[in-house]
């Protein structure tokens, strides 16, 4: 074989294996039903919550408006654990033991409150199915509702529905990210008007 024909071989194998060690893009965002986003609702379900070394779980009571959140967190048998309400002038916790705790927002009350972190401003879309910007939807379900969508670093996947229209709610939301676990099954939806 001739020095330059080697050269040639291996000009081509050297770029063939350049070609497909290099980054590739990240992948479009998935066509997906657009559903609009309820100003206003309250919501039933249960809730499970892990960061890899604790784990709760319960029932939550979610009242959401442009003014106010109100979380009411309860045990498996019913009693109430701790709830949190948040208004554009603060947010305040109060404990099953009675302790009242107060901050200026709800970011840093909230772990306390679900027993992991979660990124506040992004859980009612997450609950709604409607992905806020800068949310990627990865897969849709057979009818073009987000399946699974990326979000700040979380992974949110619609397991369930609570029928097959294109506008229904999500039913069950499984949210992950790196060690940290939250599954919500809602059981009841009211849009508040």
């Amino acid at each position: 074989m001739s020095r330059s024909l080697r050269l040639a071989l291996i000009a081509t194998l050297g770029a063939g294996i350049l070609h497909g060690c290099a980054i590739q893009p990240p992948a479009a965002e998935v066509t997906h039903v657009s559903r609009p986003l309820m100003p206003a609702f309250e919501l039933e379900g249960r809730i499970a919550a892990s960061d890899g070394n604790r784990a709760a779980n319960g029932s939550l009571l979610w009242a959401h408006s442009p003014a106010m959140d109100e979380w009411t967190v309860m045990s498996p048998l019913g009693q109430i654990v701790a709830q949190l309400v948040s208004t554009p002038l603060g947010a305040r916790l109060l404990t099953a033991d009675g302790t009242v705790q107060e901050d200026e927002d709800a970011r840093t009350m909230l772990p306390r409150l679900l027993g992991v972190s979660a990124p506040l401003d992004g859980l009612a879309s997450w609950v709604q199915a409607s992905p806020r910007p800068g949310a990627r939807v990865l897969s849709v379900d057979a009818i073009g509702r987000p399946a699974r969508v990326s979000d700040a670093g979380w992974i949110i996947e619609y397991t369930e529905y609570l029928d097959v229209t294109p506008g229904a709610a999500p039913r069950r939301i499984d949210a992950t990210w790196g060690d940290t676990r939250i599954r919500l099954i809602i059981d009841q939806w009211t849009p508040l008007t």
